[in-house]
């Protein structure tokens, strides 16, 4: 796929392992009526659980930031709020 290789070298890169991912699942895929958007579908599943296993991460961050009585939400306003006053 030469579009593919217009790409930035990040977006490429990143594309190319998800792509990887997902062929993992070609026989599931090309089964579908429409093997196209039945790897289209595999690959959002995948992407969906790559964001999932981030969210679960950042709870369990700011649960043990939480534990270590350090108000996140009170650092992230006033971070946020400097932030904006710059621009």
């Amino acid at each position: 796929m030469q579009w593919i290789e217009k790409l930035p070298d990040r977006l490429e890169s990143s594309l190319q392992r998800l792509l990887d991912d997902v062929e993992n699942h070609e026989d599931s895929y090309m089964e579908a009526q429409n093997a196209s958007v039945g790897q289209i579908w595999v690959g959002m599943a995948t992407m969906n659980q790559r964001l999932e296993k981030m969210e679960d991460m950042v709870r369990a961050h700011r649960k043990a930031l939480r534990e270590a009585d350090i108000d996140v939400d009170r650092h992230l306003d006033n971070e946020l709020e400097d932030s904006l006053k710059n621009y």
